[in-house]
């Protein structure tokens, strides 16, 4: 299938940077899907209109595979370096239409250790894009707000079907939003 093509070739481009793959479960607890990620109660992307729960408001099919990255730093019982990818499911109360799914496939990356800064995210980032997209492609990084990351960023990449002259795929920007990123919250940490 396409979409396991693709987190193939992922995976082995970050395996051959140094990162690890992990995976975690895709019924999750609301502690590591939101309350550990700086998700206070209340906050939109915990209501039922957005998530699917599956026994009270403490169990839910994960929103994202971020759980996996909280999952990982409590593991990390010696506090040594971590670089790790988590590719998964992620299951979403969407309305299917050409650019959301309510099940859909979400990779992301963590990366802990001393002397890391935004600019390896960026390089990382770029690497990744131009290995899905083409030597071509140009990437950039708008500011953003995410409450698990300080500072945030929307990740995007320029259109490859109008080579950034403004399209209907882009929506007349030139550019598309692959993702979210940033530096680990110090809450999270």
């Amino acid at each position: 299938h396409i979409l396991e093509k693709v987190v193939e070739e992922l995976e082995e481009l970050y395996l051959s940077m140094g990162y690890d793959v992990v995976e975690g479960p895709e019924v999750e607890k609301d502690l590591y899907n939101f309350e550990m990620l700086n998700l206070p109660k209340g906050h939109p992307a915990r209501d039922a209109q957005d998530t699917f729960y599956i026994k009270g408001d403490e169990i839910l099919l994960r929103s994202q595979t971020s759980p996996v990255q909280v999952r990982t730093m409590l593991a990390n019982e010696e506090k040594t370096g971590i670089r790790i990818i988590c590719p998964g499911k992620t299951y979403r109360r969407d309305y299917d239409d050409a650019t959301h799914s309510h099940q859909f496939t979400q990779m992301e990356g963590l990366v802990v250790d001393k002397e890391i800064s935004l600019s390896d995210l960026k390089g990382t980032l770029d690497i990744m894009a131009k290995k899905l997209f083409g030597e071509h492609v140009e990437t950039r990084f708008r500011s953003s707000f995410y409450p698990f990351t300080e500072p945030s960023v929307e990740f995007d990449v320029s259109c490859f079907k109008c080579n950034k002259k403004g399209c209907n795929v882009c929506k007349e920007t030139g550019w598309i939003t692959i993702g979210g990123a940033g530096i680990v919250h110090p809450n999270v940490l």
